[in-house]
């Protein structure tokens, strides 16, 4: 095959565009810090970074559900240990006011202070941690407890039975909040509406009727302490669950980002080290096309 000039012209050329993009390429490693600038660099590490990013933002998105949850579910806790104690000084007052004799006075001083602690209890009912009502359920805009003086029964449940929920884990959803007819009861059902029970207790101390305060007031206070701390431990499982979530996620999240600067990240010794030799051979191949394009038929007369 005859090769001519132009042929050899071309070659050059052509030699030098790939070495000019070899060059190029390294260039844009080192001063964009990454690896893959372009799809052509590395499809399959595309392909994995990709995977990789988006398990990233999705367990940053589980850590904030689970941060939000472990916000309701202590905020739940610590409305859950006052309430402890305002059964706990009830039940000693119903221990007091069941064990007389006591005069009127004593005992009115007694139905007097279960009233406050009545109405402290309804504020409980009705905490509410930033916009949510952490007792409403599903309805956490709004007060689960409404108090109407001139209506029987005064306190009345308004909120939802079903608690809030977040997916705290790839398809693991976990209920974040504790309804407050679980806690308080619903005013529908007035065998399990504590507020109607205490309203009765207070009726029972100023009516003196001390055997109903023996046989039936101790024992709602003492079921309702029950139920409180039953649902307390629930409680308390579950922020040990979500707290060990947070801390797999945590560890989850450093291996992703840790594959991910493999694939990505610019190895600056290497890249550094290949740049050096593809300039040398840049070099070399300017000065040898140098030398081959100033050979004419002249040079040989």
């Amino acid at each position: 095959m005859r090769v001519t000039d132009s042929m050899i012209h071309m070659g050059l050329t052509d030699n030098i565009q790939k070495g000019m993009a070899r060059l190029n390429k390294h260039y844009n490693q080192l001063t964009t810090r990454k690896m893959i600038n372009r799809p052509s660099d590395d499809p399959v590490g595309l392909i994995l970074g990709m995977r990789l990013k988006k398990g990233i933002t999705e367990n940053e998105q589980y850590k904030e559900n689970v941060n939000a949850a472990l916000a309701l579910l202590n905020g739940s806790d610590y409305a859950l240990d006052e309430m402890t104690k305002v059964l706990h000084r009830l039940s000693e007052l119903a221990v007091q006011g069941a064990n007389g004799p006591l005069n009127e006075t004593s005992l009115e001083a007694i139905a007097n202070e279960v009233e406050e602690l009545r109405n402290h209890l309804y504020h409980i009912a009705n905490t509410k941690q930033e916009n949510t009502y952490i007792f409403g359920g599903e309805r956490s805009n709004k007060p689960p407890y409404e108090l109407d003086s001139s209506a029987t029964p005064d306190i009345t449940w308004h909120g939802s039975s079903n608690p809030l929920k977040a997916e705290v884990g790839t398809g693991i959803m976990m209920e974040i909040t504790v309804t407050g007819d679980r806690v308080f009861g619903d005013s529908a059902d007035p065998a399990n509406d504590f507020f109607a029970q205490l309203d009765e207790f207070i009726g029972h101390l100023r009516s003196e009727d001390f055997d109903a305060i023996s046989n039936t007031d101790i024992q709602n206070i003492q079921d309702r302490l029950d139920q409180v701390l039953r649902i307390r431990g629930e409680i308390g499982a579950k922020v040990n669950r979500l707290e060990k979530n947070i801390e797999r996620m945590e560890l989850m999240d450093n291996n992703f980002r840790e594959l991910l600067s493999e694939i990505e990240d610019t190895d600056y010794a290497e890249v550094t080290m290949n740049l050096m030799m593809q300039e040398s051979v840049y070099q070399a191949a300017l000065a040898t096309s140098a030398r081959i394009m100033r050979s004419t038929l002249v040079n040989y007369i």
